[in-house]
């Protein structure tokens, strides 16, 4: 019976992390605590629930950049750089914990660029349009 156990246990890249935010989907918007941003090593999703119900999510090999800045003083944004554009509508302001979101992506290997640092600021990041 204990060899079983062994089994059970969850590969690490099965890992996912989920995080209570603001998102905005193309022009659907949904509310912390509703909406949801799942980090892992294999996908980022964000998933709005009431009222839109819409989840988008984008595999971490299309995902050229993870950019996180400052606007509106100390709101912070969260936007995607991917290669497919599916995420190109779609960011996320973290309401609370805004570090360990970072840190997630930066764990679980994405390239995060722009105001990641306490107390500076980044440059305006320009859109590829492809």
């Amino acid at each position: 019976m204990e060899d079983q156990s062994d089994n059970f246990a969850a590969p690490d890249s099965a890992h996912i992390r989920s995080f209570a935010v603001e998102a905005f989907v193309g022009r659907r918007a949904t509310g912390w605590p509703f909406a949801r941003f799942d980090i892992s090593s294999s996908e980022l999703r964000i998933r709005l629930s009431f009222p839109w119900f819409t989840t988008r999510s984008q595999q971490a090999t299309a995902i050229r950049a993870v950019i996180a800045t400052r606007r509106f003083g100390d709101m912070y944004w969260i936007g995607f750089d991917d290669g497919a554009g599916s995420l190109g509508d779609v960011h996320v302001h973290p309401i609370c914990r805004r570090q360990q979101i970072i840190d997630e992506l930066r764990r679980c290997g994405y390239h995060v660029i722009g105001d990641t640092v306490p107390r500076a600021r980044a440059p305006r990041w320009h859109w590829r349009h492809s």
